[in-house]
């Protein structure tokens, strides 16, 4: 079976990212339990843990690194502590995003890492960044500005994020708490090309687009879009695909069903609630403006997307955030979205002429 074993992992470094390199992984894990040692099965959930992120099925992320964190801790210095630590980090990033798990398990997630970072020497910067995220995807901002205070006084080690992520982070918080002047003054060291990485400016030109268009800087924030277009690909980004499809919907209706066709079987897809709720917010705001124009053009799209199945999708994932954060903040966001939509609009129309 060591020769099954290896043929399999020889087998998916082959393949591009996707569902079958992760059922042939899925295959060496069986493999690796059921003949081979549990070094070998530590092993291959920890490579499956690398892929699944990276193929855009993080919520299969958290069973495997359960399973080699239990393993992690049945024997202590067997295994790599920063890479555990740093799947810990990918983890930390996607736990609340599943409505499933409790707001108590969470918090007993969050403190455990916290407690891991001190134990192994890690700067606490990791899990203050992680708490501004969460804090902010609930809605809560005064808890937000907290950590965000903490997250920056921690001193910078080899397991924070690179500085090119941690400056889009700052955007992004800045522009959460509309202050999009001070956000975008935080992005510029990615603007002028002094800080980049594998996913930065990428993201970046997603997140600039709505407050560009909110401080009428409306030839920028079109700019801004074809270069979003051009740099991003795949199901990981489908978030960012329904940032740029709201951008489309203002200002450009022909891209806009472009861009829900050819995105809508991955958001059809996906099993990430949180990128669902969001990418189908995004497509509610679209539809609702193709149909104000009685438009007789069918859309190339599964019969069941309608505006009312997308609008019952919204409210059902509304709901379970919602009733796991003891908060409304999701269920007005659509709301909210729409009637700022109407806004920029009608003022991206006036600037056109």
């Amino acid at each position: 079976m060591r020769s099954r074993f290896d043929g399999l992992r020889d087998q998916v470094w082959e393949l591009p990212k996707g569902k079958q390199k992760l059922a042939l992984m899925e295959e060496a894990i069986r493999v690796a339990d059921e003949h081979l040692t549990r070094e070998d099965a530590y092993e291959a959930r920890m490579s499956y843990s690398n892929m699944a992120v990276e193929s855009s099925y993080p919520e299969r992320l958290l069973i495997s690194f359960s399973w080699c964190l239990a393993e992690f801790d049945r024997k202590p210095g067997e295994h790599s502590a920063h890479m555990i630590m740093w799947h810990y980090k990918w983890v930390l990033a996607r736990v609340w995003q599943l409505p499933q798990i409790g707001k108590s398990e969470i918090e007993r997630i969050f403190a455990d890492f916290h407690d891991r970072c001190l134990k192994y020497g890690y700067s606490l910067r990791p899990y203050y960044q992680q708490l501004v995220h969460y804090n902010l995807a609930r809605g809560e901002l005064d808890e937000a500005q907290r950590y965000y205070k903490e997250w920056k006084a921690a001193k910078r080690d080899h397991f924070s994020d690179c500085s090119a992520c941690e400056q889009d982070s700052y955007g992004r918080y800045y522009f959460d708490l509309n202050q999009n002047k001070r956000g975008m003054r935080m992005l510029k060291p990615i603007l002028e090309g002094k800080v980049r990485c594998r996913s930065v400016p990428q993201t970046t030109y997603v997140n600039m687009m709505e407050p560009l268009l909110k401080l009428g800087q409306f030839a920028q924030a079109k700019e801004t879009a074809k270069k979003a277009m051009r740099s991003l690909d795949g199901a990981g980004y489908l978030t960012e695909f329904g940032s740029i499809l709201e951008y489309y919907t203002i200002a450009d209706m022909s891209k806009a069903v472009k861009l829900f066709e050819q995105t809508i079987a991955d958001g059809l897809a996906c099993r990430m609630p949180w990128m669902r709720f969001h990418y189908f917010v995004s497509v509610r705001l679209f539809l609702l403006q193709w149909q104000s124009g009685n438009r007789r053009k069918k859309l190339a799209s599964p019969d069941s997307v309608t505006l009312e199945w997308v609008e019952q999708e919204v409210d059902r994932l509304a709901e379970a955030f919602d009733r796991r954060n003891g908060s409304s903040y999701c269920r007005t966001l659509s709301a909210n979205k729409e009637r700022q939509m109407l806004k920029l609009k009608a003022a991206y129309a006036a600037w056109k002429g």
